[in-house]
């Protein structure tokens, strides 16, 4: 059966999600978690797009963005998982595929998901047991939400400015939202991680 084509929407938001190939760890060093913020940056530069949060595991990666003209997306996730790629086989000698078939790229809409995706995308950490407190966990935007910590990738999500006018009560407020446990949580987890790409 043919894939379903992608709904591409100029400044469109996607929830992206790759997987390392065969579910084997592809970030997990310092080196590659920067190796592939650095790819998101070129990216970003290239295919002009709005990264709202992102969360980097070792053998998958989430991401929310706004890409700016839809066509733009298939060059945007390209131009990363690509150039992640060849530098990975070069840092590695892995030979073979990194990332496991195409990516996900469910679109979002901003009204009714948002900051849900967002909470989503940045307690996967928590999730996946790794840490216990996710201010313990760098490689996601959380710190910039919750703590105010300076990110150059992320543009404040639209909708986060509504959880309190006062900085500090909103990162408060931030904290203890994505502390909760959605009860979407595992059915998501299924739908993007247990399934197929």
């Amino acid at each position: 059966m043919p894939r379903k084509p992608r709904q591409l929407i100029d400044h469109g938001c996607y929830h992206l999600i790759a997987r390392g190939n065969n579910r084997q760890p592809i970030l997990g060093q310092e080196e590659a978690f920067r190796d592939f913020l650095h790819e998101l940056k070129l990216a970003k530069e290239r295919y002009p797009s709005k990264i709202y949060h992102y969360c980097l595991m070792s053998n998958h990666v989430h991401l929310l963005v706004e890409i700016e003209r839809g066509d733009y997306l298939p060059k945007f996730m390209q131009r990363v998982l690509q150039g992640y790629g060849r530098r990975y086989q070069k840092r590695t000698g892995y030979i073979g595929h990194v990332w496991q078939g195409r990516y996900k790229s469910p679109f979002v809409d901003k009204e009714s998901y948002f900051l849900e995706a967002g909470r989503y995308i940045e307690r996967n950490p928590l999730r996946a047991k790794i840490v216990d407190d996710l201010s313990d966990y760098r490689w996601s935007s959380y710190l910039y939400y919750a703590y105010g910590r300076h990110d150059s990738l992320v543009e404040e999500d639209p909708y986060y400015c509504r959880l309190d006018p006062d900085l500090s009560k909103r990162q408060e407020q931030y904290r203890d939202f994505v502390r909760l446990r959605s009860p979407y949580d595992t059915v998501l987890d299924q739908e993007f991680l247990e399934k197929p790409f």
